[in-house]
Order: structure tokens, then sequence, then C-alpha cells
């Protein structure tokens, strides 16, 4: 194989943008992987760096070296579009002539994970913050001298146990959380009976739903087929489908939990008469800690991560997950999953 055969095959094949400009700024030559994140109508060559680039930093490192004609080689990150790109720039110098070569590294995901992680240290510390305050803030006034009141005592007691449950339940979803997004958690299928399931978690929300005034009724019929699932893991959703559905469900509404068949799967749906979800947060409720009420959530004792929860057991099961919602007018979530043939 010839020299310029491979010095034309490596960077055909880098999965690294690669283009050569000339003294000029013009391109010379620009491999496949950069001409598919920088697209440009008519071809490359010999056009100028800022018809394909638009990063002004980017821009202006390179009319620097141009100007400079040569330098040490560059390492800098720069924004296109919703894309970020690690980008180092090597000038080159033959004799008279002198060019730069540029390396472009595509990081949008690193980016967006780095994003992920900083966001949720910052939602941990939050939701912990909170009832951390409350419970040093309650045991202080009790060390003061607030415990010789028997009444005022036991308010307080109640009130940090309230708090400390709370925090136990975050730890608790963190920790599944952590384990479905980490595969730690396997989804064992069988055949399960997911009418059984369904009737049986709607009894442990009965007290629940008739303390708070709610009817809680299910609808299953009598031939639904088993499905293919993990009975521990889908009980984890249901329960967390439930137990939203009546906390945001006011006193006199009604939550309706229904299953049936539908060509080869099997669907739940969970429908309340609750306050509903605005049209604009409907695509990010089942993100991580966010919530459309952050004050009701916190009050009714969410932790903000159930909903995450329900998303990933449901595509472990490859399953599929939708809700329809709209404000004053309650909510449906549904998931399906493969009923045994």
């Amino acid at each position: 194989m010839g020299k310029n055969l491979i010095f034309e095959t490596i960077p055909r094949e880098m999965h690294t943008g690669v283009v050569a400009l000339d003294k000029n700024g013009c391109a010379l030559y620009a491999n496949p992987f950069f001409l598919k994140s920088f697209p440009v109508d008519g071809g490359i060559e010999g056009r100028p760096v800022a018809e394909f680039v638009k990063s002004e930093r980017l821009l202006q490192s390179v009319g620097a070296f141009l100007e400079k004609k040569g330098g040490k080689s560059e390492d800098i990150e720069i924004s296109e579009g919703n894309r970020f790109f690690s980008v180092r720039i090597v000038p080159i110098k033959d004799k008279a002539d002198f060019s730069l070569m540029l390396f472009l590294q595509d990081i949008t995901e690193e980016k967006r994970v780095e994003t992920i992680k900083r966001d949720f240290v910052a939602n941990v510390s939050h939701e912990l913050r909170t009832p951390l305050a409350s419970i040093k803030g309650y045991s202080e006034t009790l060390l003061d001298g607030a415990m010789d009141d028997r009444e005022t005592l036991r308010e307080f007691l109640r009130v940090i146990d309230r708090h400390a449950t709370r925090m136990s339940r975050l730890i608790d979803d963190l920790l599944i959380l952590s384990r479905l997004e980490s595969h730690q958690m396997t989804i064992v299928s069988s055949p399960i009976d997911l009418g059984e399931l369904v009737t049986s978690t709607v009894k442990g929300f009965e007290k629940q739903s008739r303390d708070k005034g709610i009817t809680l009724s299910a609808a299953v019929p009598d031939d639904l087929p088993k499905a293919l699932g993990d009975r521990d893991r889908l009980e984890q959703v249901m329960v967390n489908l439930l137990d939203n559905a009546i906390k945001y469900t006011p006193s006199g509404g009604s939550v309706i939990v229904s299953a049936a068949r539908e060509d080869g799967i099997v669907r739940v749906d969970v429908v309340d008469t609750g306050i509903g979800i605005p049209a604009a947060d409907i695509s990010r409720v089942f993100e991580r800690f966010y919530r459309v009420d952050k004050a009701r959530s916190r009050e009714l004792g969410g932790t903000g991560l159930g909903l995450a929860i329900v998303k990933h057991i449901i595509q472990g099961h490859n399953g599929k997950l939708s809700v329809e919602s709209a404000p004053g007018k309650g909510s449906v979530f549904s998931f399906s999953i493969e009923a045994c043939k």
C-alpha cells in the first residue's frame, strides 16, 4: 500500500473531524466526519473557514495563527449550535507555505453527562438540605429547653420523624434509580398475572384513598392474558403510579386502574381526576427531580424520583410508557408490556 493511500485512508476512517486550511484560511481538505458535522453545499475546497464554522472563538484562534504564521499547537472547546467540540489547532509550516490542521472531536455526549451529574448533585443537595435544616432546627430548640413542655416535645418529635422519613425515602429511591441506571438491578421476566397484580396493588391503597375521600377502583377483564415481566419491578411501577394519582387528586375525586389486551401487549392505565399537568411539563415529568409544583410535591412527601424509576423499569421491559393530561381535568398514565402467547 502506497504512502499516499495510507495518508488518505486514515483521516477518512477517523471518528474525528479533520480539516486542512491554507495560509489564507481556506479549506484544502476535509474528511467525511468533518463534512457530516459541518455540511456545506457545493463542496468545501477553496472556501474560507468562516463559511462552514460559526464559532467566534475558533475563528479568532485561527485568525491569530494565520496572522502570526505559526505558533504552538492549541486546544480549545467550542460550541456549534447545540453541539460541543474539542478542537486541536496544529500549525504546519513547509518552507514559504503555511497552513493549519484542525482536529475536532465531538464531545456533546460528554458535556450532556457532565450536566446531568452536576444537576444531580445540586438536586440531591437541595432535597437533603431542607429536611436536615428542619431536623437540626427542631432538635436544637428541644435541647435549649423546649422538651420540658411535653406537648411541644411531642409535636417537634413528630416533625423530626416526618422529615427523617422523607430523607429515608429519598435515599431509598436514589439507590433504586442508581441500580436501574447502572443495570445492577436486573429485570427477570416470566409469565405473570398482571390483572392480579393490578387488583392486589389497588387493594393496598384502599385505606389511603378512603382517608382522603377518593374513590378508587380497578377494571380488569376475566380473560386478560398473562404478561412477560418482572413482578417485583412492575409492582413498584404500580405503587408509584397509584401513589402519585392519589396524592394529586383532591377529595371527592376518583382514581381508576384498568388493564386490557391490545395486539400482543397488555396495557395498564391509571386514570385520575386530579390537578393535571400543563402541556409544557408533560415531556419532562419522567425526569429525575422534575416536579410540576415543587412546593406541593414536597408538602405531600414526594421525592421527585418516582416517575423516573417507573420510566427505567418499563424501558427494562422493552415496554412503552405514556401520559395524557390537562390542568384541572386529571391525568392518564399508561404502560404496556408484551403479552404471553
